[in-house]
């Protein structure tokens, strides 16, 4: 899994703590609002994996939230979560022999996929 998304995401603390002096920064570039503002969720995800954290997903697991009720909405959705989308992708290609030295949970066909 590289993204859990928000509403139905559950983190360790110690995980959360590793990553939030980075995940906390401020705005500078351009390249930061589309990883940490338009897509925060995966902006975490992305500092977690990349700190070697694994992240999994539960079948089992019960959540409800809000979900777009038109195609109008869930395309505003989507347009906006796409740029982060691609800009988390961008960053775990450039760090990937990192990442792939600190998890052992992701290798380069998993970033690739």
């Amino acid at each position: 899994v590289m993204c859990c998304p928000g509403c139905f995401s559950v983190f360790r603390a110690r995980a959360l703590r590793d990553v939030l002096p980075k995940y906390a920064t401020k705005v500078d570039k351009a390249k930061d609002f589309l990883t940490k503002d338009m897509g925060e969720d995966r902006w975490l995800c992305t500092l977690m994996v990349q700190a070697g954290w694994r992240l999994e997903y539960a079948a089992a697991a019960d959540s409800y939230t809000y979900c777009p009720d038109s195609f109008d909405e869930f395309y505003k959705q989507r347009r906006r979560w796409t740029p982060s989308t691609i800009a988390n992708l961008t960053e775990l290609c450039t760090t990937a022999p990192e990442v792939i030295a600190n998890n052992d949970a992701v290798s380069i066909l998993f970033i690739a996929y």
